[in-house]
């Protein structure tokens, strides 16, 4: 069995988050429109937009889980505010193959936006599909599976403070094999490592 592991403290995300507050007002006006991908943004974006010191407003969308075998995605909750005519940063938790990202860049241009500029916690460089551009990233994501501020798994862990590594299939028994909802004996594993300890130092910042 392969034990879990703390990747990234809330200390190592609070450092490397206000670091990106700070080169995204570099590059965004006073006014502009920071749109966050539901829901796995949150957390970031919560803490991204309290670190950029720019006049800013925040909407979100939301996209459908991948069709099987497609690689389609569709909307299920477009942006309320008007973003004609204005500069939108676009804040995802993760960029994988580009296939999601390039389809909303390509929704939020349709809404005649002067600039679509994107800002992500983790960049999975190594499985792009698309050449999709990104502006600012976090880190470079080499673990092939993690968990935490904000990243999920069946809906669990998403309010945790830290990002842990671990063995996705490991995670699949422990949750089925637990009568109780919320998983056993792993699942606690995990939720101390992310609350508890400081980083290993292995992630690369972008």
């Amino acid at each position: 069995m392969v034990a879990p592991r703390l990747l990234l403290s809330s200390d190592d995300l609070v450092r490397r988050v206000r670091e990106l507050g700070a080169e995204v007002a570099e590059g965004i006006d006073d006014g502009a429109v920071v749109v966050g991908v539901l829901r796995g943004c949150l957390p970031f974006l919560a803490d991204l937009v309290r670190a950029v010191d720019r006049r800013l407003e925040v909407d979100f969308l939301s996209l459908s889980a991948f069709a099987p075998d497609s690689g389609r995605v569709r909307l299920t909750r477009d942006v309320g505010l008007d973003v004609t005519g204005r500069q939108v940063l676009l804040v995802e938790d993760m960029v994988d193959t580009g296939l999601r990202l390039d389809f909303l860049l390509r929704h939020l241009r349709s809404h005649e936006a002067t600039e679509v500029r994107v800002c992500t916690l983790f960049d999975r460089i190594a499985r792009r599909v698309l050449p999709v551009p990104v502006d600012h990233a976090g880190f470079i994501m080499e673990e092939p599976f993690v968990v935490g501020y904000g990243l999920d798994h069946r809906g669990l862990f998403r309010n945790l403070p830290g990002v842990v590594a671990l063995d996705q299939a490991q995670l699949e028994a422990d949750l089925d094999s637990c009568p109780e909802p919320g998983g056993g004996a792993l699942v606690d594993d995990i939720r101390e490592l992310a609350r508890a300890g400081s980083g290993d130092g292995t992630m690369v910042p972008a």
